[in-house]
Parts: C-alpha cells; sequence; structure tokens
C-alpha cells in the first residue's frame, strides 16, 4: 500500500507544471478603450465601442496556455457625429438588432520582439468568423497589473460592412484599422 502510495504522490508531483495555467485577467473598463479608424471620401473616420468585456489568460512565459475571448457590444459604437453612429448601428452597417456581439477568440499566441507579441485568432461579426491577428505590446506587465496596446486590421466588405449603396469601396475605403488599449488586473 506504502508503494502505490508513493507512485500517486511521484505522478502527481511530475504531473503539477504540465497543468498550469496562464494567468487569469480582469479588464478593466474605465482604463480601456476600443477604437477604429476608417477612410471617407480620403478623410479619417474614427469611433469606438464604449463597451466590451472578456477572459484573458495570459503568461507572457507560457504562451501555449494562453487564451483571450473578447466580446463587443455593437450598439456601443459611437463616433463624434451623431448621424454617423446612428447610422453605423442600421442593417446596412452593424445591424445591431440581429448582431448584437462581435466576438475575438485567440489561443495562438507569438512572442515577436521585445515586449512585442501577436495573437492569431478569429473575430465574429455580423456572422461572419473569419482570422484576424492582433499585434500588441506590453506596455506594463507586473504581478498584479498588465497594460497593453496593439492593433489590428481588416477589411469591412469580408464581414459585410456596409452593405446596399454602401459596399462600394469608392467612398468609405475597405481598410479598417482597429487600435485597443486594455488595462486589467489578475484575479
Amino acid at each position: 500500500m506504502a508503494i502505490i502510495r508513493l507512485i500517486i504522490i511521484t505522478c502527481s508531483i511530475l504531473l503539477l507544471p504540465t497543468m498550469t495555467t496562464a494567468f487569469e485577467w480582469h479588464i478593466v473598463p474605465s482604463k480601456s478603450s476600443l477604437h477604429f479608424k476608417a477612410t471617407q471620401n480620403n478623410a479619417p473616420i474614427t469611433g469606438e465601442f464604449k463597451t466590451f468585456s472578456g477572459d484573458i489568460d495570459f503568461d507572457k512565459d507560457a504562451l501555449n496556455k494562453s487564451h483571450v475571448n473578447i466580446v463587443v457590444d455593437t450598439a456601443s459604437v459611437s463616433t463624434s457625429f451623431k448621424d454617423v453612429s446612428d447610422a453605423l448601428k442600421t442593417a446596412e452597417w452593424f445591424d445591431i438588432k440581429a448582431f448584437p456581439k462581435a466576438i475575438f477568440t485567440a489561443h495562438d499566441f507569438k512572442k515577436i520582439g521585445d515586449n512585442t507579441y501577436e495573437a492569431n485568432g478569429k473575430l465574429t461579426l455580423r456572422n461572419k468568423t473569419l482570422p484576424l491577428t492582433l499585434h500588441f505590446t506590453l506596455e506594463k506587465y507586473t504581478d498584479h497589473e498588465a497594460i497593453v496596446s496593439g492593433k489590428a486590421d481588416l477589411k469591412r466588405t469580408a464581414f459585410e460592412i456596409g452593405k446596399g449603396e454602401w459596399a462600394s469601396t469608392k467612398e468609405i475605403k475597405d481598410d479598417v484599422e482597429i487600435n485597443f488599449k486594455i488595462e486589467a488586473t489578475k484575479k
């Protein structure tokens, strides 16, 4: 019986390192932001999504155990112009009634430089799921707090953002730049 206990204890000790998970982080909404930049008639149009949340498990020393799931409330889209903000909520654009959420998930993280990383994942927007890569920098990373800033580029027409008369990329270009800053505390 003592030998069986010794075998169980030894196996448990050997398996402990493989059972570790990445650190769980809580997004601090008041210190985080999610902005976008598009181009209309060769002029920049900027806006933001004011409401988003997520599950972030990230450890810079255990990238293979890291993953992220970010949920964006599409009704929270906002620009400097009320008429543009209202238009973006309609069926031609984000169609917030039919598609109230956009979701980004990633399980593939890579270090690409000093404090710079990429997260290869998928974005679901308007019921279309396509690959998306986030490039980000760890501005601060301590035992209790992390600050991350980054960007991603996408094609709006790939997600059917801008339908009908807005499907053309003549007036409103196809390229959209997403910029984010996330401040998080360890759970």
